[in-house]
This record gives structure tokens, C-alpha cells and sequence, in this order.
């Protein structure tokens, strides 16, 4: 059956409107925004008055008389009692002001507990001088802490210079040590938004997908309308679909209220110049960064509740699943709280923790593109997993009040084989794809990194080789014996005509110099994000190349990905697909995919290689659909990869070819006169081949 848009449309209205119809939606929706926030903004502000140092009058503190007012007074205005400047500059470069009052009763603790001052002092007077100041602050009241702190530290240099003046007297080579101050590590951002702002995506996410998931899911199985929606004449994945736009989109009209009314609260409480800092603000870049958040945290977990109460087989049933996810899901909100954790490595693949760090960084200014780009991918693909797991259940007897589907159901291996994965199952493979080879990859590099000039190129290029099969090679092996499907056709190993395989290699001829070309061209125009350091490492690494087996070079840098990475992208992948797409959604689909898991190498982003790679995933996919089988484009990908590293390897040692390619990183122009003629008679030369006639190759 065709997907018909406007169709799907209608059902995603009609799911909305249900949801919103229900006044408890209602109630989250509007009146919790409205309630909270004002309460929450006045509870922020009585905290920060109460934990901040001084303001522009300075600290509050009384004293019993006159004399000992004029007494403290003397004592602070003397420079002894100011600290160094290395100390001062360290404690933020302002000297702390005081203003001693003389309480009306001459008692300043009784003031004190009034919230008068922030801190009482009686000094003890002996012949005239004071001999014994006793300070007391308020317990529990930061600002009045903070007061009394300052006070004795003032008082305690007063005495240290006393003290150093009188060792020198009696010792003229007395010569005290030097304190001095020092910083290390990156400044940490003092937007305190940046800090709450994730904390509040989570909560509100949570609050609006909950119960719309709950009710469309379990919420009708309960109600006996669960099984009349699936007998009507619409494909059960719609079904979710529509379900899923509506729980998504609840969630995100929850959020943007909660933000709104957030954002104004602050704004006319006077909050936002404190959060933010002075001259600071929310723009409408920033909050258009909040909103794609807002749109991509709502979409992953609305997916996860949606795949965790389809096992439900009622209301109460999936309140208790959901309970235990929605407080592990404030675990990498506060985590984000904590100074030291950074989007970088393993965290960036992290789920809920890469993105709630994201919007950490984001509103701080500080983002790093490849713990950026790897959060939002891999949270999409986390998304797509979540939500294959929900179809699954979705389309089987979990949607009867009788099911005993279970979790342990999805990795229940099916009684009869089937010829190709679903797209469901495509999608739970992709969303370990990316989290597992960035993991391997980082964990290689900086095992690599350990290790030194000990490890040797050949070790490298090997490990390099293992990680791939290990990634990319065996989860979608896993996923193949699991599904129990036929590994001819999933992996596509049909036999094709001899005019596949040789369009194939005349094309490779041709594409390897377009896509040498294009790296060149991307490091020129400085399109690439490698520095200087990565760049020279690079070239390091090229270098040592040019002593090593070229048999090793092409086993490991041509073979290797041209098969493993063939199987999974114009094999599993491909064959998942075609089963719902057309040819050429399908082509592009794997090809977009193949040219993203290419960006990310170690813990480097290479955005130069995308255009390229997904270029050659075009080609190698069509090559795949037109000869119905996997091999030809493995043989493609084989000499593509082999022709560019053994360029790589020789450059310097072409210069038979002509005196131009001396010295130069581009390619001679008759080069790519003939790289072109080669790629377009591949071309000609697959299109002209005869197609095999046999049933599996037709739908291929």
C-alpha cells in the first residue's frame, strides 16, 4: 500500500485532537506553567538574595556603640587590613565594603535575628583599645556567612602585618614568604541559565509525552477501542506514526509553554540579569537553538515511552513501567551540574547525557562540533531505534488485552525465516551502529595515543581493520541470525551478469580521482575542521605509509571496508529498505547514511569527507540495484579505496606520468579528462547489462 501523506495527515490530527480534547493534557499544557513558574522564580530570587555577597551599600554590621563603631571603622579603612593584591585579584579584584551601624537598642544581636544586618560584632575594650572582637552571623544565611568570613579575614591581615612589622623589628632579616595566586584548565562558563536550562528540558519533555503515550497505547487497549483502530484499513505502522506526531508534538507545545513562561518570568522578575550575567540575554538565536532541542529531545522520548507502553496492558500497568525511565531520566540532568563533564568521548553517544550537555554548551557559548554532531545523530538514531521497537509491538499481539508479549519477546528468535530484515529492525541496527564505532574508534585512538612511538603502522592499520569488522560487520550479523532471515538474500550474494562487474571496475577507475579531488579541493578552500596538530599528525601518518606492505595497505584500507562495509550499507541496510522504499529513496537513504558514519573518525569530525562519500554510496547503491547483488559494488569499492591509498602512497613517485604532477597535490588535468571517460562508460556499461531475471534480483 502507498504511503499517502495527506492520509497520514489526517490521522496525526485526529490523534492530536483526542490528546488535547483531555483536560488533564489541558492541565499540563497551560495551568502548570502558569502556576509554577511565578512560584519558582520567587523561591530563585529569596535563594540568590540569601546566598549573595555584598551589594551596592555592602554588608550590614551592627554594633552596641559609638566607640566600637569607630573602632571597627578605623580598623577596616586601614590599608593593613586589606589583603594582596595576588589575593585580592584571585578573589575577583573588588575589595568587600562594609557599613558599621550602631543599633537603635545597643543590642545588634537581637537586630540580627531581625534580618537587620548581615552580622553582629562587640568588641571587647581594654585601656582604650580593643582587646577581643567576637562576629556572629545568622545560621544558615549564606549572605551572612559569607559576611562574617570576609570580616575575620580582614581582621586576620591586620594582625599578619602587625605581626611581620614586629619580627622585623626585633629581626632585620626576617623576610616573610610570598603568597601568590594561579589559575589552570578552561574557565567555566558563568551563565547559571546554561546549568537549569537542561535540567527543565528533561522535566518538560517528561511532563508532556507521558500521559499522552500512556493514553494512546495502553490507554486504549484498556478501553477496548485498541482493537477496532487495528481492523480498520490502514497499515499499523501509520497507525504509530500518527501516534508518535501526536505524543511529539504534545510534547513540544508543553515545552515551548514551560520555556514561555519560564522566559517571561524571569524577564520581568529581574532574574535574567543574574542568571545570565550583566549584559547578558537570551536572543532569538539562542531560543531557536532551545527549540530544535526541544525538537529533537521530544522526538527520542517520545519514541522510548512510546516503545515502553506498547508492552502494557493497561493504564496502571504503564505508569509502572514509566516511573523507574522517568527518574533515571533526571540522572543526566543533574549530572550536567557537575564541573568536569564535557561532551566529549563516550559521552557524546551517551543517551539523554549527550544532549542534555549539548544544551549546556550551546547556551554557553561553547560548542564542539564533533560532540555536537555526534549527540544530535546518535540521538536520532536512538529516536529510530526506540520507535522500531515500538512498531514492532505495535504490529504483533501486544495490541490484544490478552498479550503476553514481554521485553524479553524482542530478542525471542521468530519460528519461521524470512528473506530480509523490516525496516524496524534497520533501525535498531543503525542506533547501535553509531554509539559502538564511536566508542571502538575513540577507545583505539586513545589506546594508540597511550601506547606511543611503541605501536607500530602495520599493528594500527590492522586493530584499525578489526574494530571496522567488529562494528560494522558483526551487529548487523547479530541482528540477521536473531531475525532468523536467509543470509543470501539479506546480504543480497546473488550472482549477477559479468557486465555488472566490469562497469563497476571501469567506474571505479574514474571515481577515485573526482574523489581525491574533492578532499584536495576541501583542504584548500579550509572547508576541513582538522588544526594544525591534526593535520601534521596526518601527514605523519601518510608518510609511514610509504614503508609498509602495500599488500597490508590494501587488505586493510581497501578489502576490509569494501567488504564489511558493502554487506551492511548495500546488503542489510539495503535490502531493509527497498522492502517499503523505491529504488531511488532507498539508494539515497543508504547512501546518506553511508557517507554520515564516514564524517566520524576517532575523535575527529572530518565534515570534507560527506559530499564524497555519500557521492560513492549514490554510485555503489545503484550499482547495487541494478545487478541486484552486493558483489559488483564490493569489487568497486575495492579498487575506489585501493586506487586512493596507493595514490597516497606513490605521489611522490609518479612523476613518470609528466612533469606536472611534481610538486603539485592536485591531479594533471588529463587525468581527469580520462577519470571522467572511465566513469561514464561504467556507467554505460551497468545500464547496458542484462539484469538477472530471477525473482530475488527483481526485487532487489
Amino acid at each position: 500500500m502507498n504511503l499517502s501523506w495527506s492520509r497520514l495527515a489526517r490521522l496525526s490530527r485526529k490523534e492530536l485532537r483526542e490528546t488535547l480534547r483531555d483536560r488533564r493534557t489541558i492541565l499540563t499544557l497551560v495551568m502548570m506553567p502558569l502556576l509554577v513558574y511565578p512560584l519558582l522564580s520567587m523561591a530563585m530570587n529569596r535563594f540568590l538574595i540569601s546566598s549573595a555577597g555584598p551589594g551596592t551599600n555592602g554588608f550590614v554590621v551592627g554594633v552596641g556603640s559609638e566607640q566600637e563603631s569607630e573602632w571597627l571603622q578605623s580598623l577596616l579603612l586601614d590599608q593593613r587590613s586589606h589583603p594582596p593584591e595576588s589575593i585580592l585579584q584571585a578573589s575577583g579584584g573588588a575589595l568587600a565594603d562594609f557599613n558599621v551601624v550602631v543599633t537603635p537598642d545597643g543590642d545588634p544581636n537581637q537586630s540580627l535575628l531581625a534580618n537587620e544586618l548581615d552580622v553582629a560584632a562587640e568588641l571587647t575594650i581594654t585601656d582604650g583599645e580593643p582587646s577581643a572582637i567576637e562576629v556572629t552571623a545568622f545560621a544558615g544565611d549564606q549572605a551572612s556567612q559569607s559576611a562574617r568570613r570576609i570580616l575575620i579575614e580582614r581582621l586576620h591581615w591586620l594582625r599578619m602585618q602587625d605581626a611581620e612589622r614586629i619580627m622585623k623589628d626585633v629581626l632585620p632579616e626576617f623576610t616573610p614568604f610570598e603568597v601568590t595566586t594561579t589559575e589552570i584548565g578552561e574557565p567555566q562558563s558563568g551563565n547559571v541559565l546554561a546549568s537549569i536550562i537542561p535540567l527543565v528540558l528533561v522535566l518538560m519533555t517528561i511532563t508532556g509525552a507521558v500521559y499522552p503515550a500512556i493514553d494512546l497505547t495502553a490507554g486504549e487497549r484498556e478501553r477496548g477501542t485498541m482493537e477496532a483502530l487495528m481492523a480498520s484499513p490502514v497499515p499499523r505502522w501509520w497507525l504509530l506514526l500518527a501516534k508518535y506526531i501526536a505524543v511529539v508534538s504534545v510534547a513540544l507545545l508543553t515545552a515551548v509553554a514551560n520555556l514561555g513562561a519560564m522566559f517571561v518570568t524571569l524577564t520581568l522578575t529581574g532574574l535574567m540579569s543574574i542568571l545570565v550575567g550583566e549584559g547578558g540575554g537570551l536572543g532569538f538565536q539562542e531560543m531557536g537553538y532551545i527549540f530544535l532541542l526541544l525538537v529533537l529531545f521530544s522526538a527520542f522520548f517520545a519514541a522510548v515511552l512510546l516503545s515502553l507502553t506498547s508492552f502494557a496492558r493497561s493504564f496502571k500497568e504503564a505508569q509502572a513501567y514509566l516511573i523507574p525511565v522517568m527518574l533515571l531520566a533526571l540522572a543526566p540532568a543533574m549530572l550536567s551540574l557537575m564541573p568536569g563533564i564535557n561532551l566529549t568521548g563516550p559521552l557524546a553517544v551517551a543517551p539523554l547525557l549527550n544532549i542534555v550537555l549539548l544544551a549546556r554548551e550551546i547556551l554557553a557559548g561553547d560548542v564542539h562540533p564533533l560532540g555536537a554532531t555526534v549527540a544530535v545523530v546518535s540521538t536520532l538514531c536512538y529516536a529510530a531505534g526506540a520507535l522500531a521497537i515500538a512498531a514492532k509491538l505495535f504490529g504483533s499481539d501486544a495490541v490484544n488485552r490478552t498479550s503476553d508479549r514481554s521485553i524479553g519477546s524482542l530478542f525471542r528468535r521468530p519460528e519461521l525465516a524470512t528473506t530480509r530484515p523490516s525496516v524496524g529492525e534497520a533501525g535498531m541496527v543503525i542506533a547501535l551502529l553509531l554509539p559502538a564505532s564511536f566508542v571502538v574508534s575513540n577507545s583505539l585512538m586513545q589506546w594508540i595515543g597511550r601506547q606511543g612511538s611503541e605501536i607500530n603502522v602495520p599493528l594500527q592499520l590492522t586493530l584499525n581493520a578489526v574494530s571496522l569488522i567488529a562494528t560494522f560487520g558483526l551487529i548487523p550479523l547479530a541482528a540477521t541470525l536473531l531475525g532468523k532471515h536467509r543470509l543470501a538474500s539479506t546480504y543480497r550474494l546473488n550472482q549477477s551478469n559479468i557486465g555488472f562487474y566490469i562497469g563497476a571496475a571501469v567506474m571505479s577507475l574514474g571515481a577515485w580521482a573526482f574523489a581525491y579531488e574533492a578532499l584536495v579541493l576541501a583542504d584548500q578552500w579550509k572547508l576541513a575542521l582538522l588544526n594544525e596538530e591534526q593535520l601534521e599528525r596526518t601527514r605523519g601518518v601518510l608518510e609511514k605509509w610509504k614503508t609498509i606492505s602495500p599488500v597490508l595497505l590494501l587488505s586493510t584500507l581497501a578489502l576490509a571496508p569494501a567488504v564489511i562495509e558493502e554487506l551492511c550499507f548495500r546488503g542489510y541496510l539495503f535490502s531493509a529498505f527497498r522492502s517499503v522504499l523505491r529504488p531511488w529513496p532507498t539508494i539515497m537513504t543508504t547512501a546518506v547514511l553511508f557517507g554520515l558514519f564516514h564524517v566520524f573518525v576517532g575523535s575527529t569530525l572530518l565534515i570534507e569527507r560527506f559530499l564524497p562519500t555519500t557521492l560513492l554510496g549514490i554510485a555503489l547503491g545503484w550499482v547495487a540495484y541494478r545487478s541486484g547483488s552486493v558483489l559488483p559494488g564490493m569489487l568497486m569499492h575495492f579498487l575506489h579505496n585501493g586506487s586512493l591509498e596507493l595514490v597516497g602512497r606513490y605521489h611522490d613517485k609518479l612523476t613518470f606520468l609528466g612533469a606536472e604532477i611534481e610538486g603539485n597535490r592536485h591531479l594533471p588535468p588529463l587525468w581527469l579528462v580520462i577519470a571522467g571517460g572511465c566513469l561514464l562508460t561504467g556507467i554505460l556499461i551497468v545500464h547496458l547489462s542484462p539484469r538477472s531475471t530471477s525473482l530475488e534480483a527483481a526485487k532487489a
